[in-house]
């Protein structure tokens, strides 16, 4: 195998965190990459902190879909074959039960599709409040104080705002134009 096509395994844990990120606070678990030479293959270790996770379907299946893709690509690359352990706060594995409840959310359709339903709301529902929800708030403090506090003209206050926002927006297109 040449170094083009040598897989890039040590990024693993952080893909794992990132797309788990998505649906669930990154402090409930961590992550890391081993490899058995004995066997040949590597195994991604997922140990809980948070013991609520473990018995969580959403969280179970996300976990056996990521490690599944990552698997199948890494056989197709390399040859090497990924497989997750999961343990839980008290040290205890939980693979079986990944294996168990996470697989039938994924090759059951019926059940598949209600679980998309399910994670596409606990999506929705963290980026509300982890990003809309925040600037939203500050938007009607600062209004607020201004109109109420201050008594500055709900007119000049919109005007503001409006300017302020074609700033932003001129400020992100430009600072996405540099990063290309």
């Amino acid at each position: 195998m040449s170094v083009m096509q040598r897989p890039d395994v040590e990024n693993i844990p952080a893909d794992l965190d990132r797309f788990l990120g998505n649906f669930f606070s990154r402090r409930g678990w961590h992550s890391e990459i081993r490899y058995d030479p004995g066997v040949n293959r590597l195994y991604l270790d997922v140990r809980l902190a948070n013991a609520r996770l473990s018995g969580d379907d959403r969280f179970l299946s996300l976990v056996e879909y990521f490690v599944r893709a990552q698997d199948s690509l890494l056989r197709r690359r390399a040859g090497l074959p990924l497989q997750c352990r999961l343990f839980a706060a008290d040290g205890r594995e939980l693979s079986v039960t990944l294996h168990a409840r996470g697989s039938s959310y994924l090759d059951d359709n019926a059940r598949g599709s209600g679980m998309r339903r399910r994670l596409l709301l606990l999506s929705f529902r963290r980026r509300i409040v982890a990003r809309v929800l925040p600037g939203a708030l500050l938007w009607a403090l600062v209004f607020t104080l201004l109109v109420g506090v201050l008594g500055v003209r709900l007119d000049l206050v919109l005007g503001i705002a409006v300017a302020a926002l074609a700033v932003q927006a001129l400020a992100m297109f430009v600072m996405a134009a540099r990063g290309r």
